[in-house]
């Protein structure tokens, strides 16, 4: 499709080729083939997209360098730093919704090949077989008719296809936490077999967001565990002084 092309295109190219994953660190890396890629754009020969292109350039510059400047506290320089990074952040964002959209049009282009190669049969319907058939009657009035397709366009879907559900998270790991948190508060002390806080949880996502909640909670040194070897019941204990405070989760308790 001929949408399907820009910075985001030869982003994702660029990773393909060089088999990374798509992440921040990818792009990073990437950031020097990419302004060499639009080094060889002819500039005035189409400037929407080159401007698109430059945009997109001056973003990964932008970030590359506030990553590699020293932090500065609260400084204009460190602030201009962190909205080269929310601006990296967005980009990153808006380019998985690009991947998602274009591995999507994909499977559409594949299983309408599929289905190109597919022939109608031309049924026949025995004569005796056809008297049988009652006659047809009709029940809905052309006015009926009209009325129903002038609803349907009415509610007929918004223009724009909404991307939010791209972002919602499969699983809330600060309200799995709270359940691991609130079921060792309520045994008062007394240990708690892992096994059964996980019983209750829904999905494999579930039991790994609430072993995850164990990890943070015993480097918070909130909680305590015995197990007596590899495989065996895993026991918890709660040792933490608060009981109202919200559990702080952030990127470094998986460092």
């Amino acid at each position: 499709m001929d949408v399907y092309q820009g910075p985001f295109d030869a982003l994702l190219s660029m990773l393909a080729n060089r088999r990374l994953e798509l992440t921040e660190i990818s792009l990073g890396v990437i950031t020097e083939e990419f302004l060499a890629y639009v080094k060889t754009l002819d500039l005035a020969q189409n400037m929407d997209e080159a401007s698109s292109f430059l945009d997109v350039a001056s973003i990964l510059v932008e970030a590359k360098s506030a990553a590699l400047l020293p932090d500065h506290g609260d400084s204009p320089a460190n602030e201009q730093s962190l909205e080269a990074l929310r601006e990296r952040d967005l980009l990153f964002a808006r380019l998985l919704q690009y991947k998602a959209f274009k591995e999507a049009a994909e499977r559409f282009r594949l299983e309408l090949a599929q289905g190109a190669a597919a022939v109608p049969h031309q049924a026949h319907l025995n004569a005796d077989v056809a008297a049988l058939l009652p006659a047809l009657q009709f029940t809905t009035s052309p006015l009926q008719l009209a009325q129903l397709a002038a609803h349907a366009l009415a509610n007929a879907p918004a223009s724009q296809v909404s991307v939010t559900q791209l972002h919602v998270p499969l699983v809330d790991l600060r309200q799995q936490a709270g359940v691991v948190r609130q079921r060792l508060l309520e045994a008062a002390g007394r240990p708690v077999s892992f096994a059964s806080i996980i019983e209750q949880a829904s999905s494999r996502l579930e039991v790994v967001a609430r072993f995850l909640a164990v990890l943070i909670l015993f480097k918070q040194q909130d909680i305590q565990y015995k197990q007596e070897g590899p495989y065996a019941p895993l026991y918890l204990r709660w040792v933490g002084q608060g009981q109202g405070e919200p559990i702080a989760v952030s990127e470094g308790d998986f460092e």
